[in-house]
């Protein structure tokens, strides 16, 4: 039977991996949809840019042992309000169907995260 210890370190390293992973997948939406906010402007790609670093530092904060989950819980809340928002917005100019598609993607990928912590959550109950 493994111990808790080299379970933890294991569920770490996880983590990390996991977490190179989100931040490429963050790079991924930058790369495929700034072009259509180029379009528009400058400040409207600063716009998206300040999104996907609100999305990342919401990472940061998962990542954070020393928060309370309720404050974890309440920005998760915060920050799907605010790309359901942002994409509401720009729907009008950019069209419908790409905004839908990327409120989609960030929402399917801020579920996945929330879900993995989750359960992160609950192996570090076993452990205690």
């Amino acid at each position: 039977m493994y111990s808790f210890n080299l379970i933890f370190y294991l569920l770490k390293g996880l983590f990390l991996s996991r977490r190179d992973g989100v931040e490429g997948l963050l790079n991924d939406f930058e790369q495929r949809y700034s072009d259509a906010f180029a379009e528009l402007g400058p400040s409207t790609v600063q716009d998206f840019k300040s999104l996907m670093n609100c999305v990342d530092g919401f990472l940061d904060l998962l990542a954070d042992s020393r928060t309370d989950f309720r404050v974890k819980l309440m920005c998760y809340g915060r920050l799907r309000m605010d790309v359901f928002e942002f994409c509401r917005f720009y729907a009008s100019w950019l069209g419908n169907p790409l905004m839908e598609r990327l409120k989609h993607e960030i929402h399917e990928l801020l579920d996945q995260v929330m879900s993995w912590w989750g359960e992160q959550e609950n192996y570090d109950e076993m452990e205690v």
